[in-house]
C-alpha cells in the first residue's frame, strides 16, 4: 500500500468515527468522562481546576502553574523544573514545548515535550542553537512523577516499528519512509498529542495516540512542515513519520482539537507564509486534507509583532475557547491568553496571563479537586527550597493595604495608615494606625477609629489619607508685625466608608479620631460621580499652601478644600480623567500627588487589586489641578514604576504612597503586595490577602522616576 492510498483509508475510517459519534446522544452532567474524539476531557461537574504545564522561559526545563478560574494562576515549585530535564531528555537534556493530556482510558497523563537545549550547541555539534534532533514521550500516574522515552529521529528506521496501517493486516506492506536519509534531520519541533481512536494496528488493535510536530531535513526540503506518527497504549513505540500538510511554505506549533460545535478537528498553528501569525484551519479527519487558513480570520492583536505556541482550552460552564500563546517580539516576552468562539474563530479579549514565572510554550489540562490539592500539597512541601525568603518586607505583620505614609512634625516619627485586610469582599469596619522612628521597626497604636462607632458607613473602611495641618495663633491687633505662633496640629483623616468619603479629625497623629461632620462627606449621589466614592488623597501645594483632595475609581475627580479641611471650596469640584479616557491613561485607582522641585507628580494603580497584575503608573504635571505639561496635555509616562516580580514570587503591588524624609532628597515608595507566598495560590482572593512594604525610589537627572524593584 502507498502513502497516498494508506491516508485515504485512514481518513475513511476517521469519517466514518465521526459520523458515528456525532449521531449519538450527547453525554450529560455525572458521566465520568466526555467521550469524543480527540482528547480525553474532564466535564465541568468534575473540573476543579487547571493546570499549565509550559517550557520555562528560564531554561531548558518544564513548569507548572495551578488555576481555579483559568485566567489566574500561581507557579508550583516558584516555577522551577517539575523534573530533572538531564534525565527526561535522552538527545540534549532539555524539555521545551510541554504538551500534557490525559491517557485515553483515565488510567494516568501524557506528556510530550521537543528534546532540545539550545544551551548545549557546542556540546552537541549543532550548526545552529536551534537545531535539534527528536522528541520525549512521557507518561506519569500522579502528574508528579514521570517516566520518559526519547526519539532521535536521526536514526530512521531503528526507532520507527514496522507496523503498516492496513484493514488486511498484512504486515509486509510497508509505508514509504518521507526521507531518503533521516540522518540529516535538523529541526523536529513541538510534538502534541491527540487520541485517534480509528487508527487501526496490525494486530486488529483499534486506537492510538497521534503524534504530530514539525520537522525539517534541508538536504530533503526548503522549509518546516507538518508530521505525524502514532504512538502504541505503552507511549514508548511509535511508527515511521507521515506528512500531515505542505502548504508551500514554513508551519510550526500546530495544536488540534475536536470541536463538538460543528463535529470537525480545529487547529491553530503558526505559519510563515502569506500574513504572519496564529490561524486556524478544520478538517474532518485528522490526517487531512487540511485546508489553508483565512488569512481574514486570525489572532491579529499582536500587529507585527510575532507569536507562536498556541494551546486551545476551554473553561468549565464555556462553549467557546481560550487560546493561550507566546508573543515574543517584546522584551521580556508575553504568553497572553485571547477568547475564541465555539467554532475556534472570532478571537477577542486577550490578556496577559497572571501570576507565571517565565512562562512560555505550553498547555492547559482540566484538573480535579484531587489532583489540584495533591499537586499543590507536592509543591507546598518543598517550597522552602525554592522560594527566597522575606528580608525587610512586609514591614510589619497581618494582612493590610492601600497604605497612607505621614512624617509627624509633632513627634518626629513616621506613621502608616492601612486598610485592615483579610476580609471577603473587603467587608471591614475597623483602621488601624502603626508608628516608628527609623521605617524599620513598626509599633502597632492600635484601633484608630472603627465605623462600627458611626451613625452611617458601617462597613467597607477603605484606602485611607491623612495630612498633618499646623495650628497658629493669630497675634493681637496691636501686635501684627508679630508672627503667628505655632501652638500645635490638627489631623485630618480621609476616610472611605459605605462606599463613600468621611473625615475624621484628632490632635495627635495616632488618634483616637472623630467623626468630624457626623455623616458622609461626599457621595456618589452627593457629587454626581459615575462611579463609587472611594480612594482619597489628600495634598497641600507648597507654592500656594492650598489643600486639595483628589479621589474616584475609573475616574478621577478632585477639589480644593476649605479652610476647615472638612468641605469643600464651591466651583473647584472638577475631573482630571474621564472615564471614557481610563484606557489612554492606565487609570483605575489609588491616586497619590506629591511635589519635587517645582513638578507635581500623579501616581495611580492599573488593573484591578486582585490582579497579580496590579501596578503604579505616573504622570509629571506642572500644576496640582489640571494634567498639563508645558502648556500641552500632560502624558503617561510609558514606564511602570512598581510592578510584580514573578522571579520573587511578588505580586500585586500597587495602591501606594510616597514619603519624602525631611530636609533630604531621599524618597521611599510604601506600597501592598499579595502575602508572600500564599496570596497568589488564593486566585482572585489574593486581593483580600495583602501585606505592607516599603522601598527606596530614585529620580533621574529630567525629574522622571526610576522603576521601583519590590524587595524581599
Amino acid at each position: 500500500m502507498n502513502g497516498s492510498n494508506h491516508d485515504n483509508m485512514r481518513r475513511l475510517t476517521t469519517t466514518i468515527a465521526i459520523l458515528g459519534l456525532a449521531m449519538m446522544p450527547a453525554m450529560g452532567q455525572g458521566t465520568a468522562m466526555a467521550q469524543r474524539p480527540g482528547n480525553l476531557q474532564l466535564p465541568d461537574d468534575e473540573t476543579y481546576g487547571y493546570l499549565y504545564c509550559h517550557m520555562s522561559d528560564r531554561g531548558q526545563w518544564t513548569a507548572y502553574a495551578l488555576s481555579e478560574d483559568g485566567l489566574h494562576f500561581h507557579d508550583l515549585l516558584c516555577g522551577d523544573s517539575i523534573f530533572s530535564p538531564t534525565q527526561m531528555a535522552g538527545i540534549e537534556g532539555g524539555t521545551r514545548d510541554a504538551y500534557i493530556c490525559r491517557r485515553h482510558d483515565n488510567k494516568g497523563f501524557l506528556m510530550v515535550t521537543t528534546d532540545m537545549n539550545n544551551r548545549a550547541t557546542r556540546r552537541m555539534g549543532k550548526s545552529s542553537e536551534w537545531e535539534n534532533y527528536g522528541i520525549d514521550l512521557m507518561t506519569s500516574t500522579d502528574l508528579i512523577n514521570w517516566q520518559s522515552t526519547s526519539f532521535d529521529f536521526r536514526k530512521g528506521s531503528a526507532i520507527f516499528t514496522d507496523f503498516t496501517n492496513d484493514k488486511t493486516g498484512k504486515e509486509d506492506l510497508q509505508i514509504k519512509p518521507v526521507y531518503n536519509d533521516f540522518s540529516k534531520i535538523c529541526r523536529v519541533w513541538a510534538p502534541q498529542v491527540i487520541w485517534d481512536d480509528s487508527y487501526l494496528w496490525p494486530d486488529g488493535t483499534v486506537g492510538g495516540y497521534m503524534i504530530y510536530f514539525s520537522m525539517l531535513n534541508r538536504a530533503e526540503e526548503k522549509y518546516d512542515r507538518m508530521y505525524y506518527v502514532h504512538a502504541d497504549d505503552s507511549f514508548t513505540r511509535i511508527t515511521q513519520p507521515q506528512l500531515l500538510f505542505d502548504w508551500g511554505y514554513a508551519t510550526i506549533d500546530a495544536d488540534i482539537n475536536w470541536l463538538p460545535s460543528d463535529s470537525m478537528y480545529h487547529m491553530m498553528i503558526k505559519k510563515e507564509g502569506g500574513t504572519p501569525g496564529i490561524f486556524t484551519s478544520a478538517s474532518a479527519s485528522l490526517t487531512g486534507p487540511w485546508p489553508e487558513p483565512d488569512d481574514k480570520d486570525y489572532v491579529s492583536f499582536e500587529g507585527r509583532k510575532n507569536c507562536e505556541g498556541a494551546s486551545a482550552f476551554q473553561l468549565k460552564g464555556e462553549e467557546g475557547w481560550q487560546i493561550g500563546y507566546i508573543e515574543y517580539s517584546s522584551n521580556p516576552r508575553r504568553y497572553r491568553i485571547c477568547k475564541a468562539d465555539k467554532y475556534m474563530r472570532r478571537f477577542s479579549n486577550p490578556q496577559d496571563i497572571e501570576g507565571v514565572y517565565g512562562p512560555q510554550h505550553g498547555s492547559f489540562m482540566r484538573v480535579t479537586e484531587h489532583e489540584y490539592k495533591r499537586l499543590q500539597a507536592w509543591s507546598d512541601a518543598q517550597e522552602s527550597a525554592h522560594l527566597a525568603p522575606d528580608v525587610n518586607n512586609p514591614v510589619f505583620q497581618g494582612l493590610h493595604a492601600d497604605p497612607e505614609v505621614l512624617y509627624s512634625n509633632l513627634t518626629g516619627k513616621y506613621y502608616i495608615y492601612p486598610t485592615t485586610d483579610g476580609s471577603y469582599q473587603w467587608h471591614n469596619h475597623d483602621f488601624k494606625c502603626f508608628s516608628s522612628d527609623d521605617l524599620k521597626t513598626w509599633t502597632d497604636e492600635g484601633v484608630i477609629l472603627d465605623l462600627q462607632d458611626l451613625d452611617w458607613g458601617k462597613e467597607y473602611a477603605w484606602a485611607p489619607t491623612i495630612i498633618e495641618k499646623p495650628v497658629y495663633r493669630q497675634p493681637k491687633l496691636f501686635r501684627k508685625w508679630r508672627e503667628p505662633k505655632l501652638t500645635g496640629y490638627k489631623y485630618y483623616y480621609y476616610f472611605v466608608g459605605n462606599k463613600s468619603i468621611g473625615v475624621a479629625v484628632a490632635d495627635h497623629p495616632a488618634g483616637p479620631f472623630k467623626d468630624a461632620i457626623g455623616g458622609p462627606m461626599m457621595t456618589q449621589e452627593s457629587i454626581g460621580a459615575p462611579n463609587i466614592t472611594i480612594d482619597p488623597d489628600v495634598f497641600q501645594d507648597p507654592k500656594t499652601g492650598k489643600y486639595y483632595l483628589y479621589w474616584g475609581n475609573s475616574y478621577l475627580w478632585m477639589a480644593e478644600l476649605a479652610d476647615d479641611m472638612v468641605s469643600l471650596v464651591p466651583g473647584t469640584m472638577h475631573e482630571l480623567i474621564p472615564r471614557s479616557r481610563i484606557g489612554e491613561y492606565h487609570y483605575l485607582e489609588g491616586t497619590y500627588v506629591f511635589e519635587r522641585n517645582g513638578l507635581y507628580y500623579f501616581m495611580w494603580s492599573e488593573n484591578i487589586t486582585r490582579s497579580a497584575r496590579y501596578c503604579v503608573r505616573y504622570l509629571i504635571s506642572d500644576s496640582p489641578t489640571e494634567l498639563v505639561r508645558n502648556g500641552q496635555p500632560a502624558k503617561v509616562q510609558e514606564q511602570i514604576i512598581l510592578q510584580q516580580d514573578p522571579s520573587r514570587q511578588i505580586f500585586g503591588t500597587g495602591h501606594n504612597a510616597v514619603l519624602n524624609i525631611p530636609g533630604t532628597d531621599d524618597w521611599y515608595m510604601v506600597y501592598h503586595r499579595f502575602t508572600r507566598p500564599e496570596g497568589i495560590k488564593m486566585g482572585l482572593s489574593g486581593g483580600y490577602n495583602r501585606e505592607i512594604c516599603i522601598d527606596p525610589m530614585y529620580f533621574n537627572e529630567d525629574g522622571t522616576i526610576r522603576p521601583v524593584r519590590p524587595s524581599l
